[in-house]
């Protein structure tokens, strides 16, 4: 008889299935370039969800993140070694990713987790920008946040030299000695404005910058640094020769000279 008891409650379990633990509505704040954990698991360890998907809610409107483009290569599963773990791992995080997400077991319950993403998402991200400077001058490497009020976590700027691989740090911290006193951020009220200006260029400045804040948000520039041409003014001074005096008289037919008179 216990064992008939025993086992009527091992069926009620699976049929219950999955539910959801933690509470209804919880939030998470990541970073960009960072990754962000968003908790969702089953009340009983040894349960296992079938059929459950995670969405994006914008308003009125659920659209599931495995299918969504924009999450392409930076969505992992926490559920291949615990099948009640059902938290998602966003990598490679931005600020578009701020939002509300849901955890759903489709048909019974489902828990909501509101993402706040801070840092900044650099305007052109993952690109190579050609710059060109000329000796003795200034000149401002590009560098910033998509929203400029936005402050990055962490911010850094490397010198390749040209014909070499090792990278050189001159901004916070000025490893390069060949860039002390010369380099400094091109505008400190705007915090989302990352741009680096170097004063008195030569052509030792050529070579590749790299700007980045966290480690998957960089923008890499190229510089050219050309040198300044001398020119020199040269004045000739030009003598014409004095012209030969002669008299003439106006006739209708044209002009005819006189000839010197001599005297006999």
């Amino acid at each position: 008889m216990r064992e008939c008891f025993c086992l009527f409650l091992f069926m009620l379990h699976f049929a219950e299935g999955c539910r959801l633990s933690g509470y209804r509505e919880s939030k998470v704040t990541g970073y960009t370039g960072g990754s962000v954990l968003l908790p969702c698991s089953c009340t009983d360890p040894q349960s296992t969800a079938e059929t459950f998907t995670w969405l994006v809610l914008h308003g009125s409107q659920r659209n599931e993140v495995f299918t969504n483009e924009i999450y392409k290569g930076r969505l992992k599963l926490s559920n291949e070694r615990s099948p009640a773990n059902l938290s998602l791992l966003i990598s490679d995080l931005r600020k578009s990713d701020e939002g509300s997400y849901r955890c759903e077991i489709l048909g019974t319950n489902y828990t909501d987790i509101r993402v706040k993403i801070k840092g900044c998402d650099l305007d052109q991200n993952k690109q190579t920008v050609e710059v060109t400077g000329h000796s003795g001058e200034s000149v401002v490497l590009p560098c910033s946040c998509t929203e400029l009020q936005d402050k990055p976590l962490q911010l850094t700027w490397t010198f390749t030299p040209l014909n070499q691989r090792k990278p050189e740090e001159i901004y916070p911290n000025e490893q390069s000695e060949r860039h002390i006193g010369r380099v400094k951020l091109l505008d400190q009220t705007s915090p989302g404005n990352l741009s680096l200006l170097i004063s008195d260029l030569n052509t030792e400045d050529q070579g590749e910058y790299h700007c980045s804040v966290l480690q998957q948000q960089h923008v890499n520039i190229r510089l050219s640094v050309q040198e300044e041409l001398h020119f020199q003014s040269i004045c000739l001074s030009i003598h014409k020769p004095a012209k030969e005096e002669s008299t003439s008289t106006q006739h209708s037919g044209g002009i005819q000279r006189k000839q010197p008179h001599n005297s006999p």
